[in-house]
């Protein structure tokens, strides 16, 4: 018998769900190529950005390490190096960086960049606490600001792999998740930066007892984690020097106050130093250079007027800047 009614087609849930998934592939990589783009059109923040606005250039200076680097770009101190004695320089800081985090921008660094001389700038707070170190790697903010690249992928995947960096934060950076779904949306008020650089810090108990807490989230720093993490430190600047930087460790200046109140000091600057010098690795201590309050415009961080002092009192005999 003939059908009155051709039959219908219909489609099946494979079909269906494979026909949804190519348009989500498309959209999702679609959404990943403008935040890329952005990301490396966007003006450098972080170290990452920073490294890739210099990729394939020769630096005769690289400097790393937290925030207390910062200062020194804040102050035009690269610019006045290569003007004084043609030297280049590039800071690769991250605020709240701790060895971990700093290993991978170096590491990504030296593969990207011809390096001279490597120099460290060491704070106690930063070998401490997962906080400034694992978790900055898994943080989110600091993702969506790292380009996408397959050199900083392998980096990853092989800390990853070690236990050395969350799992979480590789598939985050593969993903590009964090670019696409940013943590602040609306900005948040914080630490600001250079844009309180040329501010002249009033001394306040409270203020230095809150910085304290939030730098040292676990409280007094205990022996073994921080010789975990100078050990991992002393790996770093290994592979530094076997790319063929030298390597130089200094700490920056603080106040006085604010120096008084860091937990367990004299013990982690004396097993800085011991390691060092097993090295054979330059060490400065600078930290009770500019006591005064004026000269910064926080609790711990170089005012305009600090980074010039620092600079022509010692900074200068650091980087071989002669008269």
């Amino acid at each position: 018998m003939q059908m009155l009614f051709p039959r219908s087609r219909t489609t099946s849930p494979v079909r269906a769900f494979g026909a949804f998934l190519a348009v989500f592939l498309v959209l999702y990589v679609s959404a990943l190529t403008i935040a890329e783009r952005r990301v490396r059109q966007e003006e450098p923040e972080s170290a990452f950005q920073w490294l890739e606005a210099y990729d394939g250039s020769s630096v005769d200076w690289l400097v790393v390490g937290a925030s207390h680097a910062l200062p020194l770009e804040f102050g035009d101190i690269p610019e006045r190096l290569l003007a004084e004695t043609g030297q280049s320089m590039l800071i690769l800081a991250e605020v709240g960086a701790g060895p971990a985090y700093m290993s991978l921008v170096l590491d990504r660094a030296l593969q990207g960049l011809d390096v001279a001389q490597v120099l460290y700038i060491a704070d106690s707070f930063a070998f401490a606490s997962r906080d400034w170190n694992e978790e900055r790697i898994s943080d989110r903010k600091l993702l969506a600001r790292i380009p996408l690249d397959i050199a900083t992928v392998r980096l990853l995947a092989q800390r990853a792999v070690k236990g050395e960096a969350p799992m979480a934060a590789l598939a985050d950076y593969v993903s590009g998740f964090s670019k696409l779904n940013p943590v602040e949306r609306f900005p948040v008020e914080g630490w600001r930066g250079a844009a309180d650089f040329d501010n002249a810090y009033r001394p306040s108990r409270h203020a230095v007892a809150a910085r304290m807490a939030f730098l040292y989230p676990d409280g007094a720093p205990e022996a073994d984690i921080v010789a975990g993490y100078l050990g991992k430190f002393g790996e770093m600047l290994d592979r530094a020097r076997a790319a063929g930087a030298m390597v130089t460790v200094l700490k920056p200046p603080v106040p006085e106050g604010f120096a008084k109140a860091l937990p367990k000091e004299s013990e982690f600057n004396a097993a800085l130093r011991s390691l060092l010098e097993a090295k054979d690795i330059p060490f400065f201590d600078f930290s009770e250079l500019v006591p005064e309050n004026m000269h910064y415009f926080d609790t711990d961080h170089l005012n305009r007027q600090g980074v010039d002092l620092f600079y022509e009192r010692a900074l200068k005999q650091v980087l071989g800047v002669h008269p």
